[in-house]
């Protein structure tokens, strides 16, 4: 196993990689159709996070940007692209053309949203002045041109003096109206500078241009219409459709696609490219090719079916895509950390918490249809949708419909296509992709069923009174209703299915209850399958569950069985002996996502 190999997972800076030596799966052949092919001026890249992004983002940027200090000295892409003993296909007498008329011949402005988050709208302000001022820093240069008009001169000058001073001070009012004007007009100040400047057209890169709305969706005090105000007034004066004279092509990514006419109402010329969409399928992730020769690199060619496994299952068009976090991570572990063996790196690492915000929040994920659907996703299984694009960001905390939260799975990376799709299909079938995010996708799923889900918790609490009182048939109401919600109960042929979901339901609530749970302990001639106690109450509960057909007369004489193993192994007698006042046995028999429950009453009362 070679071991003289670098791998960066922390980074996605792409001349750090190159420098450092860092492998590095070249992407840069997609470079001659985004610059020569003439179809398309802006481009917006829709890719799950952790799918190469930043990092081709970064490549882009570092191939056509100007020498500002000597514009017409390539030397510093010569050094990182062609002369760096990589064979990079950009390096190829085919990208002669490519290298004369874009390589090191544009001023860039980019900026990444991807940590632009807050609690609260001020905070998420202040983390995109913060960025401002950063790439303000990287131009102050030009405030000492004698190109620029004074008026432009003291305006970046006042601008990154906000950006430096005020970013943590907008609870002001007037300071937090400033930021967001500030914020509206940055990139084309700065763009229109760089061109007088220059005399060059600008790029304008936004990476993530989707997280500052997902963050104001999800946040303690929501505040999405005011973000999206912003950021559409970014994108509307950065590439407004009356032919901006300074930009030659504005290239965005996100996670998401929020359709134009939310936030790019007056972008000029976008075209957005999906996982399905030409010819840029295999620009993000690792292509099957590019996977094996770095399985191949790593003498770890052996473990390729793992692998696949794993980490593969993507469908971007007519391609199988790997999550690239993943198999560099994986790589990294194999050959410098304790095991080979493939395990999960980036479910824990996205950043995409829509099933546990589903879970929590949305009644829609409670609907009989919806669990269905959702069980057979969690399991493996195909289903088909309906992929729905997106006017605004989901609001994922208020009764999200299961097709929308089933397209911003395929968007966020957690499903795939199953097969090939058009573009505009209206039904489209989709599946978790590999190992990896299945055991993510269960992991998550379990939400559903804690303490952090209102919706189930409160039923559990509920159902706990409901069995310590003894009240047989609005328990098995209740108990009914919720089998037909839990999603480990699709299997329901073994009696331990539903032993499982009693105990997990019944433990969850009974210590909010002040009740002791207490699962197959001995009792009398043997073990129940549940007891609880309630000694302030003075009051027990022996549930004893049987499994039979699914139908009502299967299922009562289940429960009949049930309280008749009660009697006969003499469950409650040892609580009847220590003077309980109350004693109830209660047999519960199921069949399919339904109950019977019968009660045998209070045996301390009945014990003569």
């Amino acid at each position: 196993m070679k071991k003289d190999l670098l791998f960066y997972t922390g980074t996605e800076d792409f001349p750090e990689v190159i420098n450092d030596g860092a492998y590095y799966v070249d992407k840069t052949s997609y470079l001659k159709d985004l610059f020569l092919s003439g179809s398309v001026k802006n481009p917006l890249f829709i890719r799950p996070r952790r799918f190469g992004k930043t990092l081709n983002m970064s490549m882009i940027e570092e191939f056509c940007k100007l020498n500002y200090e000597n514009p017409g000295d390539k030397s510093y892409q010569y050094k990182l692209f062609i002369d760096n003993g990589r064979n990079l296909a950009v390096a190829g007498d085919d990208y002669k053309e490519l290298r004369e008329k874009i390589m090191g011949e544009f001023p860039v402005v980019k900026i990444s949203f991807k940590t632009v988050e807050g609690t609260c709208f001020q905070q998420a302000v202040g983390q995109l002045i913060y960025k401002v001022g950063l790439l303000y820093n990287d131009f102050s240069f030009l405030t000492a041109s004698s190109k620029q008009s004074s008026g432009s001169i003291q305006n970046f000058k006042d601008a990154l003096d906000f950006c430096d001073t005020k970013k943590d001070y907008l609870d002001d009012p007037q300071n937090l109206s400033t930021a967001v004007s500030i914020l509206g007009t940055a990139i084309p100040k700065l763009g229109e500078m760089l061109y007088k400047e220059f005399g060059r057209k600008v790029i304008v890169i936004i990476d993530e241009y989707d997280v500052p709305l997902q963050k104001a969706v999800i946040a303690r005090e929501p505040y999405y219409d005011d973000m999206l105000n912003i950021i559409r007034t970014i994108s509307g004066n950065t590439f407004k459709k009356d032919n901006l004279p300074w930009l030659y092509k504005g290239i965005v990514s996100g996670c998401l696609r929020i359709a134009h006419q939310s936030v790019f109402t007056d972008a000029n010329n976008f075209t957005t490219y999906g996982m399905n969409v030409d010819p840029y399928t295999g620009f993000f992730g690792f292509t099957k090719e590019e996977t094996k020769k770095l399985l191949s690199d790593c003498d770890l060619s052996d473990k390729e079916s793992e692998v696949q496994s794993w980490y593969d299952g993507y469908h971007f068009g007519k391609r199988e895509i790997f999550c690239p976090w993943s198999l560099i991570s994986y790589c990294n572990e194999a050959l410098y950390g304790d095991t080979d063996d493939p395990q999960a790196f980036w479910i824990n690492t996205s950043g995409n918490d829509i099933i546990t915000m589903f879970a929590q929040n949305s009644i829609a994920a409670h609907d009989v249809g919806n669990v269905d659907k959702l069980q057979k996703f969690s399991e493996g299984e195909v289903i088909e949708i309906t992929p729905q694009e997106f006017s605004t960001y989901p609001d994922i905390s208020n009764n999200m419909d299961v097709d929308v939260f089933m397209t911003m799975m395929l968007h966020t990376g957690y499903a795939t296509y199953a097969e090939d799709v058009a573009s505009n299909a209206e039904k489209v079938k989709i599946r978790i992709p590999n190992n990896e995010v299945t055991i993510g996708v269960n992991k998550k799923f379990s939400a559903l069923y804690s303490k952090n889900n209102l919706h189930w918790f409160n039923q559990a609490l509920n159902l706990v009174d409901l069995l310590i009182e003894n009240k047989a048939e609005e328990a098995k109401t209740l108990i009914s209703s919720m089998l037909k919600e839990f999603l480990s109960i699709r299997n329901t042929g073994h009696e331990l299915y539903y032993h499982g979901f009693m105990a997990g339901v019944l433990a969850l609530a009974s210590t909010s209850k002040d009740v002791e749970f207490h699962e197959e302990i001995e009792s009398g001639d043997g073990f129940p399958d549940i007891v609880l106690k309630k000694d302030s109450a003075e009051t027990v509960t022996v549930l004893e569950f049987k499994k039979g057909e699914n139908d009502r007369l299967s299922r009562i004489k289940s429960a009949e069985y049930a309280l008749d193993q009660i009697l006969k192994k003499k469950y409650a007698e040892p609580y009847i002996k220590e003077q309980y006042k109350n004693v109830y046995a209660i047999g519960i028999g199921f069949g399919g996502k339904e109950c019977y429950v019968q009660s045998l009453g209070n045996l301390a009362v009945n014990k003569d």
